[in-house]
This record gives C-alpha cells, structure tokens and sequence, in this order.
C-alpha cells in the first residue's frame, strides 16, 4: 500500500494535466473549425477526428481520476439499507468485479492496439496506436486505483474488526 499511494499521487497529477490540456485543445480545435467553417467558408478536415480522440482520452483518464476519489456514480438505495457487514461485502464484492472487467478490457485493448498497429488515422495521418492506447493505459489506471480501494477497505476492516473485538471482550467481562 505504502508504494501504490506515491504512484497513484503521481499519476492522478499526470492525468490531470493530460485532461486539462486535452479539453483545452478540443475547446481550441472547435472554435477554430467553427471559424473556419464559417467565416472563412473554408472547413478543417481534421477537427473533428482531433477532437474524438483526444475525448477517448479525457474519458478513460478522467475515468480513472473519479475512481481514485470515489466520485463514481452509484445506486447505493438497497445498499445503504443493509447492515454494515453486509454493505462493507456488497461494496468489497462490486470493486472485485471492476478489477476483474478492468483486466478484461487492458487484455482486450492491448490486443485491439496491437492489432491496428500499422493502421493511419484518415484525416490527421497517424498512427491509429495512438488514439486506442486509451483504452488499456485508461483501464490500468482505473485497476490501480480500485486496487489501491480495495486494499483501503481490508485494512479498514481489519482495523474495526479489531476494535470491535476489543470492545466486546472488555464489555463481556472476559478483561477488565
């Protein structure tokens, strides 16, 4: 854990940058193509490429900077009425499942980028690696940090469990 967190820091920073300067760039490339368009009659053929795959790659990072700070959305009406036991498994068993999908999809990513290799974007010109790394490099970014989540929850509940034994076995008249 003591080495994931420092990583994780590092690269949420990294990601930052990536989706600022990304959405920067989309925010430029529209204006333009607009003005362009429009006022000079005179339509970029790129834009619209440029700017669908720097979204691809602002979704999968932003994707995974929200799971590091929990900010998924989630349907939590049954699962804040269960028990605290039961709640603690629902949400251990469901980061179990997105470890399990995010592996799936590096796996099928690295293969679809391997795949499309030698092949060119049509309007920009290169290679269509690029644009595809999204998915594998988005979805070990999400694995790290559901990872680093799941680690969290363990240990907190080590640390309760813990706790909550220490607090029944001086109610219970076992020490005193």
């Amino acid at each position: 854990m003591k080495v994931i967190t420092p990583i994780l820091k590092t690269l949420d920073k990294i990601a930052k940058v990536i989706i600022i300067t990304l959405m920067a760039s989309m925010s430029i490339i529209a204006f333009t193509a607009v003005f362009f368009r429009f006022v000079l009659n005179n339509p970029l053929s790129w834009s619209e490429e440029a700017a669908r795959y720097m979204m691809a790659w602002v979704t999968f990072m932003g994707a995974g900077l929200a799971m590091g700070q929990k900010r998924h959305i989630g349907v939590t009406l049954l699962v804040s009425r269960l028990s605290r036991r039961t709640r603690l498994a629902v949400n251990t068993f469901a980061e179990i499942l997105i470890a399990c999908f995010m592996a799936i999809l590096i796996w099928q990513g690295l293969k679809l980028v391997w795949e499309l290799r030698t092949q060119v974007s049509p309007a920009i010109h290169f290679p269509m690696i690029i644009p595809y790394l999204c998915i594998p490099v988005g979805c070990f970014y999400i694995l790290l940090h559901t990872i680093r989540l799941l680690f969290e929850r363990t240990s907190d509940t080590l640390s309760t469990a813990d706790a909550e034994l220490t607090e029944n076995v001086y109610e219970g008249g076992t020490k005193k």
